[in-house]
């Protein structure tokens, strides 16, 4: 319900792509945006804690 009110509410407000951030390792949701019409794009690091880790920015076209 959430995803679909996201691409309700940016469809309203006339947005051309919507974009998420996935952790790296997590397989099983990058697999599910991907399904969804989602490509990675892009991706950036961060630190939790001492641990850098890296997300991948993931796009869809409204």
């Amino acid at each position: 319900q959430l995803y679909d009110k996201s691409i309700e509410v940016a469809k309203e407000l006339s947005c051309d792509h919507i974009w998420l951030g996935v952790w790296e390792k997590n397989y099983n949701a990058i697999a599910f945006y991907e399904k969804l019409g989602f490509e990675k794009i892009d991706a950036h690091s961060f630190y939790m804690g001492d641990e850098k880790q890296i997300d991948y920015i993931m796009k869809k076209h409204l």
